[in-house]
């Protein structure tokens, strides 16, 4: 390999992911060029495309799934694991997103696109000396209660492991009652914090299975669950 692509290849490498207008600002040669270059960057293997346009050096998705849509975060399972919230190891990436997006398979790793309306609860964080969007704890868990697409038992788990002011504010934030009640159930004991999740579904006499994967079991009369 030539010291120009070596060198080339470690900018690159600064970027969670780049454009052909990134790859024409870097190299200073014109787009005709670029394009050729990019081409031949990836018949070798030195760089892989995301989606049309989009293109990484990393093979580490948890760099660049952030960065494909704007704005966008990693969450639900992934979320989870990256805050050592559960021991499991899920093959696929999460990312939440306002929109519904397809897909996409890089390298073997599937990147799922779950769209959500509750966007907060996530920051900027380093990974790997490079910026990726990530939700915190008590999101990932709240995105993960929404979308069903974690086992209820692991959810118990990192409940936990949760910060219990911030769970709750972010349950009443989405005024899901059915997640409001799973969660307040969860956290019976943590009386100063659950009141105020108890006082929003007060009125709601609908029972709901505390574990979505059930459809039957003992009442719980002031949760409203189905244990």
């Amino acid at each position: 390999m030539s010291l120009k692509k070596i060198e080339l290849l470690n900018v690159l490498k600064t970027y969670p992911l780049f454009t052909l207008n990134d790859f024409v600002k870097i190299t200073g040669k014109d787009s005709k060029y670029c394009h050729l270059i990019i081409s031949r960057l990836k018949k070798e293997g030195l760089i892989f495309a995301i989606t049309k346009g989009k293109y990484t050096v990393h093979e580490d998705p948890l760099i660049y799934s952030s960065h494909i849509y704007v704005p966008s975060y990693i969450s639900y399972w992934s979320g989870l694991r990256y805050h050592d919230l559960t021991t499991q190891l899920p093959k696929d990436i999460f990312i939440a997103v306002p929109e519904s997006k397809r897909p996409i398979t890089i390298n073997n790793k599937r990147l799922i696109f779950v769209k959500t309306k509750h966007f907060f609860g996530y920051e900027k964080t380093k990974y790997k000396g490079l910026s990726i969007y990530v939700a915190d704890k008590e999101k990932s868990i709240i995105d993960s209660l929404l979308a069903k697409n974690v086992p209820f038992d692991e959810l118990a788990t990192a409940i936990a492991q949760a910060d219990i002011k911030t769970l709750a504010y972010y349950a009443i934030r989405t005024e899901n009652k059915t997640l409001i009640k799973r969660i307040g159930y969860l956290l019976k004991n943590k009386t100063t914090h659950t009141q105020k999740l108890y006082d929003f579904i007060r009125s709601d006499m609908n029972y709901v299975p505390l574990d979505f994967s059930k459809t039957e079991g003992k009442k719980d009369t002031r949760w409203k669950v189905l244990i």
